[in-house]
């Protein structure tokens, strides 16, 4: 059932075929099959199997969620969480607001020595759309004094068109200069990939989208007069791919990235 389980049409048939051929040898005429024990065994066992059919079509044959509707899932629960939360968080902090690369990033373990409380606000699997649809319930109701954002990556590895990433981008930033005037804010370049996510040609691929987003992230952050950080040079190879230690996966961030993370934009915060 385990080797079975990844392919739900094999698994169908397959059960499909053993039934007919039991039922052919259950009642199938003849003095041995009429007498034997096998054929008693067989008729006590077809409730059995059929019920066991059953349970499969219901579970291991049913259509599994699919990627879009547990992200959605996840991102209208942390967004009513963020809600929540609003109602007794200060204003005039600092937040960091992203992908999972932030949803993930433990910030008392780097910032619990600032003068400022310092609030989570990544969900994983968020994109630029994402981000700039949820910008009141992570960002304005708390009007934080301070913004570290890194978006993007998901886009990239979604193959989102470029110049839709780079207009997302931007109406983030035109909404946070409208909303929140005096706030700081330092956008953090998106990250490098490493070839154990994908093959290296789809890698170095994404990764060359990533450096030319960052190009425009940086141009878009002059434009608004926030801060460009480059975590994308510190953490990737002459190939421009991240480097072994710097992340777990390919895709997310090891201790020590969040570590050279801290040590980019720390500086900023005091």
């Amino acid at each position: 059932l385990v080797m079975y389980k990844q392919n739900n049409k094999d698994l169908s048939n397959l059960l499909k075929i053993c039934m007919f051929h039991l039922f052919v040898l259950t009642y199938k005429k003849g003095s041995f099959m009429k007498h034997s024990k096998f054929s008693i065994f067989l008729q006590i066992s077809i409730p059995a199997i059929i019920a066991l059919y059953t349970i499969l079509c219901a579970v291991v044959l049913t259509p599994k969620q699919n990627n879009k509707s547990i992200f959605d899932e996840y991102y209208n629960q942390k967004c009513e969480t963020y809600r929540m939360e609003n109602a007794y968080l200060s204003k005039g902090q600092i937040v960091f607001v992203g992908d999972s690369n932030t949803d993930l990033y433990k910030l008392d373990d780097y910032y619990n020595d600032l003068d400022k409380a310092v609030y989570n606000r990544g969900i994983g699997g968020d994109t630029t759309s994402g981000v700039l649809d949820r910008l009141q319930v992570s960002l304005f109701d708390i009007a934080p004094s301070k913004i570290v954002l890194l978006i993007g990556n998901n886009d990239i590895n979604g193959n989102r068109d470029f110049d839709t990433i780079v207009k997302h981008y931007k109406s983030i930033l035109a909404q946070i200069h409208q909303n929140l005037p005096t706030a700081e804010v330092f956008c953090i370049s998106v990250i490098p990939l490493h070839e154990k996510l994908n093959n290296i040609v789809v890698v170095d691929d994404k990764n060359h989208t990533a450096s030319l987003l960052n190009v425009q992230i940086k141009n878009l952050a002059d434009e608004f007069s926030y801060t460009y950080l480059d975590l994308f040079h510190l953490i990737c190879d002459e190939n421009q791919r991240t480097k072994d230690e710097y992340t777990t996966d390919g895709l997310h961030l090891s201790a020590k990235g969040y570590e050279t993370w801290a040590s980019l934009v720390k500086p900023y915060l005091v």
